[in-house]
């Protein structure tokens, strides 16, 4: 047979944050290279299932693909950069990250433990 052990129940404890905590904010991940000057005039790609190489012109050729295609090819790192304007890609700074919006750590996380037990235990350990 299995017996059950309560042990006693402990009294709530103080919230664990007294204050906000601060979070550590990191800065930007990459230094931008500046506002979209205009497609390259030099950039190519290749498209995906076809043996061929096309200018950011390209994606706009055909209104009825359009959309279709900034959405798969705008979305690749080389022809965002080399198309920015087809792919109206704004690469211009960006803002600092904005402070946490909490001020200092917590200095201890709970209250101090109760003297006694709140209840006694339901049953002895066997």
């Amino acid at each position: 047979t299995c017996a059950t052990i309560f042990a006693p129940v402990a009294a709530p404890v103080a919230a664990p944050i007294a204050v906000p905590v601060a979070a550590p904010v990191a800065a930007p991940v990459a230094a931008p290279t500046g506002p979209c000057t205009g497609d390259s005039s030099t950039f190519t790609f290749s498209l995906d299932n076809f043996a061929k190489t096309v200018k950011c012109s390209w994606i706009t050729q055909n209104s009825n693909k359009t959309a279709a295609r900034k959405s798969k090819y705008c979305a690749k790192s080389d022809v965002k950069a080399g198309c920015c304007t087809t792919c109206a890609t704004i690469s211009a700074p960006v803002a600092a990250p904005v402070t946490a919006p909490v001020a200092v750590p917590v200095a201890a996380p709970v209250a101090t433990p109760v003297a006694t037990p709140v209840a006694a235990p339901v049953a002895a350990p066997t």
